[in-house]
């Protein structure tokens, strides 16, 4: 697991049979929000593809909650892909451009947090989690994995900086999950999708060890707790070559359906940049990271 300091760079190679590519390295950063092995497995593929289209080695940046920003102010970037809430977090602070949204499979380009607690505990409601130990990834720049419930808790008369007995960050989702079998913590915060992940990688014998508090009453694919968001974008830094980007953009929109890279990535495909002002009204609200930048 990644700590406060941790950015790894990963070299991607190209894919087998394609033409070799060459010129100067493309830096991609990607936020890891379980493991470094996680996002390799899961963007090495796209990243090999990105590399054969454009002519240019596009080598992985694994970035933490902290170093996601550092990097960008650093210019170490030349693109970059964070939960929606760090990225708007980013482009109100160093000016990023969004370019395209990823979507999945059954969902589109919007996505939910769940709160969640062990299938075995007393708890049903979001009253019933006074007085319980909580966790979450990030306070500040986690998006379904922590602000979008906060949000949710406040709006439903709870305050979970004063109602939980504890509340803690825990960088990894998986591991959140985990906690809450063990009964280490007894309120978990995650994102749609996360469960599945995890029955699939063997994490989770069933979705049913846990249970989902306030579940929403609605037709999206997945059950949640708190209001659907835009997915994550795929950004460039200000100062990214034009052609550069224009040769990203493209290839990501018109990336094949049946590429394996979308498999591994788990997402349909990419669409140009959605609207993200909802992103920008709850950093507003809540005060968060870069509220009050111009």
């Amino acid at each position: 697991m990644l700590d406060s300091t941790d950015v790894e760079i990963t070299d991607t190679q190209p894919t087998q049979n394609a033409a070799p590519v060459t010129g100067d390295p493309v830096y991609f950063g990607v936020l890891a929000i379980d493991s470094a092995v996680s996002v390799n497995e899961r963007y090495g593929p796209l990243l090999n593809y990105l590399s054969t289209e454009i002519g240019r080695p596009v080598e992985l940046v694994i970035l933490s909650q902290e170093s996601q920003f550092t990097k960008v102010a650093e210019e170490a970037l030349d693109f970059t892909t964070n939960n929606p809430l760090a990225a708007v977090q980013i482009q109100r602070l160093y000016d990023t451009e969004f370019l395209v949204t990823h979507t999945r499979p059954k969902t589109g380009a919007q996505f939910s947090g769940l709160i969640v607690v062990n299938a075995n505990s007393d708890m049903t409601s979001i009253q019933d989690l006074k007085g319980r130990k909580a966790a979450c990834v990030n306070f500040q720049t986690a998006a379904a994995g922590c602000t979008f419930q906060i949000y949710h808790l406040l709006q439903n008369g709870f305050d979970p900086y004063k109602d939980f007995s504890s509340f803690v960050e825990n960088k990894s989702q998986d591991n959140i999950v985990l906690a809450l079998l063990n009964n280490t913590i007894d309120v978990g915060f995650i994102r749609t999708g996360q469960l599945e992940k995890m029955v699939k990688k063997g994490l989770l014998t069933s979705q049913d060890e846990v249970r989902i508090i306030d579940v929403v009453e609605d037709d999206f694919f997945y059950s949640h707790t708190t209001d659907l968001y835009p997915e994550w974008p795929i950004a460039k830094l200000p100062d990214t070559d034009p052609q550069l980007v224009e040769q990203v953009q493209s290839a990501l929109i018109s990336i094949p359906s049946d590429h394996p890279a979308l498999e591994s990535l788990r997402v349909e495909g990419f669409v140009p940049a959605v609207d993200y002002s909802r992103l920008d009204n709850l950093i507003e609200t809540l005060q968060l990271k870069s509220w009050d930048a111009n």
